[in-house]
């Protein structure tokens, strides 16, 4: 298939479209003289007029404006082509490593937020708690729970970390879970595995030694020890758990969740949440525009902990 003069057929296409050859010209990016150049060179080597020449302006003689919706169906099946190439195309490929309960609980929130802002995009996740060499990985962009980085590698702060009982309302009830309370004995406790280093993340027994809440003694209280989102656990309603700040932020601000020993339960450690990448590494716009974009939406997370948790 041979189409001569492709750019002639586009101003052909935006004159009838738009209405004047002005118009044209601004949608196009050129100069109104050039659209009429192209115009007329095209009528040339066809031999045959495709607009009247009219005091007004252009006006696409009658068999020309005949194949107009012809026309404008190709341009736009052109269009539709590179629209799907683009979307399809390495260069809106975004892969990020980041821990489960980040992944479980923030991004869904705002994973909507992120799609209408940037479009499509190839999003690739890896949720392991398996700390990834940005090194040598393809991954775009870790978020992980960390302190400041090492030498190669850049990152930005995202959210600090913490930890607070936390259960349903109707659970600080018939537990009668209150600030005042010095002990939880009959409370059930759930345990969350969190594998991280942070010399200054507390469990349930460093919890314990720095509020003087005493845990339960007896051996056969119930005991969950559990891997997954705290928040998620405690929503269930079957105990009471340390939960990260981060993890459990929402829920508390939406009235699901409360953290019925108040404030001074609050217990803040060293690490962040971090997105971080391989010092140097040049990223396209769409990479730039996600990490950015996570960036700002979490400093609007962190106000909103400031407002939940005084932290």
């Amino acid at each position: 298939m041979q189409v001569d003069h492709l750019n002639a057929w586009r101003a052909v296409e935006a004159v009838i479209r738009t209405g004047t050859v002005a118009a044209a010209a601004d949608e196009v990016g050129v100069t109104s003289a050039a659209i009429a150049a192209q115009i007329r060179r095209l009528e040339e080597r066809l031999g045959r007029p495709l607009f009247r020449r009219l005091p007004g302006g252009l006006e696409p003689v009658d068999e020309m404006a005949a194949m107009a919706q012809t026309l404008r169906a190709g341009f736009s099946g052109i269009a539709s082509v590179q629209k799907a190439l683009q979307e399809r195309s390495p260069s809106r490929q975004v892969s990020l490593t980041v821990t489960a309960t980040f992944a479980e609980t923030w991004l869904p929130r705002h994973l909507p937020e992120l799609f209408a802002r940037v479009g499509a995009i190839d999003l690739r996740l890896d949720t392991t708690w398996t700390v990834v060499d940005l090194a040598t990985s393809d991954v775009h962009f870790a978020i992980r729970f960390m302190p400041e980085p090492g030498q190669g590698i850049a990152a930005l702060p995202l959210l600090p970390s913490g930890v607070v009982p936390v259960c349903t309302a109707d659970f600080a009830d018939r537990y009668d879970l209150h600030p005042g309370r010095r002990d939880l004995a009959g409370v059930p406790i759930v345990h969350i595995e969190v594998p991280t280093s942070d010399p200054d993340w507390q469990g349930w027994t460093g919890w314990s030694a720095q509020t003087g809440i005493r845990l339960p003694q007896d051996e056969a209280a119930q005991r969950f020890v559990l891997q997954a989102s705290g928040a998620r656990i405690a929503r269930s309603g079957i105990g009471l758990v340390l939960g990260g700040l981060s993890d459990i932020l929402d829920s508390v601000a939406a009235g699901h969740l409360v953290f019925p020993f108040g404030p001074d339960s609050i217990l803040p450690a060293s690490y962040w949440h971090r997105i971080a990448w391989r010092e140097g590494r040049r990223f396209g716009p769409v990479q730039r525009e996600v990490r950015d974009w996570i960036v700002a939406r979490s400093a609007e997370d962190r106000d909103l902990m400031r407002r939940v948790f005084g932290v």
